[in-house]
């Protein structure tokens, strides 16, 4: 029996730890960018809202960006290009359904999601639209978009 559960352990410890590496290694490669790209910028979104599993690539951010309502605004995005504040919060509010006011409810263009970005502290400064996001503006605004699911619930 000891033997058993020896074996299933260390089997399990197998399968689980290049997983492990596989994403730790998109991480630390992510941070390790002057600005920020919209492959793995999209692909963060989608596994924080559980819709890619940990082993997806940015090629399957980018398709499931176009399968998204909002990804036509994204159309002209390759995964290598960097992201900027209204293409990835527009990303980031259409997608976690963060509520705006009254011209983002109205156009949700990536300039109106970049003002209500900086209106809601999703950005610190001024919320320009075409700056380019770093590697931590990205994992702040997301964080504070799963923080806000959070207090929802």
């Amino acid at each position: 029996m000891k033997r058993i559960l020896l074996l299933t352990l260390i089997l399990l410890s197998i399968l689980i730890l290049p997983l492990t590496a596989q994403s730790n290694e998109v991480m630390d490669g992510f941070l390790e960018k002057e600005a920020a790209d919209a492959g793995t910028a999209l692909l963060l979104i989608a596994q924080a809202r559980g819709e890619l599993p940990d082993s997806a690539t940015t090629d399957d951010a980018m398709k499931w960006c176009a399968d998204q309502s909002w990804g036509r605004k994204l159309r002209k995005l390759e995964a290598d290009d960097a992201i900027n504040t209204g293409q990835f919060h527009i990303a980031l509010f259409r997608s976690f359904e963060i509520k705006g006011g009254m011209i983002f409810g109205l156009f949700k263009t990536p300039r109106a999601a970049a003002q209500e970005a900086g209106y809601q502290g999703y950005i610190s400064g001024t919320p320009y639209v075409n700056h380019k996001m770093t590697p931590n503006e990205v994992l702040d605004s997301l964080s504070m978009a799963l923080e806000a699911r959070e207090e929802e619930k």
